[in-house]
C-alpha cells in the first residue's frame, strides 16, 4: 500500500497558474503499477515501470484555488468598439487615449465637464485584458396616449418581422409581456424618439 501526504489548503488563498502547477509538482509520487514486457533474444521478460502520480484531492483543491479574473460587465456598444479597436490592431494604450473617437463611447466615459471616470477607463482595460460580459440592456413597452380610444384598445410599439418598430393596435394589456413589444432604447428612439417619453421599463 502506498501512502502520502495530501497538502491542507486554505479555500480562501488564491493562487495564479503558476503556483497551481508548483503545487501539482511539489505533490507528485512515484508509483509501480504498470507492467512493462520486453521482448529480448527470444524471451519475455516482465516489468513494471515507475509513474508520476498525483492525488485527485490534492489536484481538485489546486485548480479551486487559482485566481480567475472576473470579467466586467460592459455596454454592448462599448463591447462593440472593443472589438473594432482589436479588429484594427489596436493596443491598449491607444484604446484608452483614443475614448473620445466613439460619440457614445466618449459620452458613456466622460463626466458632464469632460474630465475622464477613473472606473470607466479601469472596467475598458479590465475588459481589454480579461475579456467581458455585456451588460443586459433595459426594456420598454410603449403606450401612445390616445384620448379617442375605444374600451380597451390600445396603440403600441412593435418590432415587426422585419425589424422594424412600428405602431399597432391592441385590446387589454397582455401585449405588454410579449416580446415582440418591449423594447430596447435605441429602437425606441430610432424612429419614433418623441414617444421614448412615454416608455414603461419592464419588470
Amino acid at each position: 500500500m502506498i501512502g502520502w501526504t495530501l497538502i491542507p489548503f486554505s479555500r480562501s488563498k488564491q493562487m495564479n497558474k503558476q503556483e497551481a502547477i508548483e503545487i501539482i509538482e511539489q505533490s507528485k509520487i512515484k508509483i509501480a503499477n504498470r507492467e512493462r514486457v520486453i521482448f529480448k533474444a527470444g524471451e519475455i521478460i516482465g516489468g513494471c515501470v515507475q509513474v508520476d502520480y498525483v492525488p485527485l484531492e490534492v489536484v481538485v483543491n489546486t485548480i479551486d484555488q487559482i485566481h480567475e479574473p472576473q470579467k466586467v460587465v460592459v455596454p454592448k456598444f462599448v463591447a462593440e468598439w472593443i472589438e473594432g479597436c482589436k479588429h484594427s490592431g489596436w493596443h491598449l494604450q491607444k484604446v484608452l487615449s483614443n475614448l473620445d473617437d466613439d460619440e457614445k463611447v466618449g459620452d458613456w466615459a466622460y463626466d458632464k465637464n469632460d474630465d475622464l471616470i477613473p472606473e470607466k477607463v479601469d472596467m475598458i482595460a479590465r475588459a481589454w485584458l480579461d475579456g467581458y460580459e455585456i451588460e443586459q440592456e433595459k426594456l420598454y413597452t410603449v403606450e401612445l396616449p390616445n384620448p379617442n380610444n375605444i374600451g380597451t384598445e390600445v396603440h403600441i410599439l412593435m418590432m415587426n418581422g422585419f425589424k422594424q418598430v412600428v405602431i399597432k393596435k391592441e385590446l387589454g394589456n397582455d401585449w405588454k409581456k410579449k416580446k415582440g413589444f418591449q423594447l430596447t432604447e435605441e429602437e425606441i428612439k430610432k424612429d419614433f424618439e418623441w414617444a421614448w417619453q412615454f416608455r414603461e421599463e419592464v419588470d
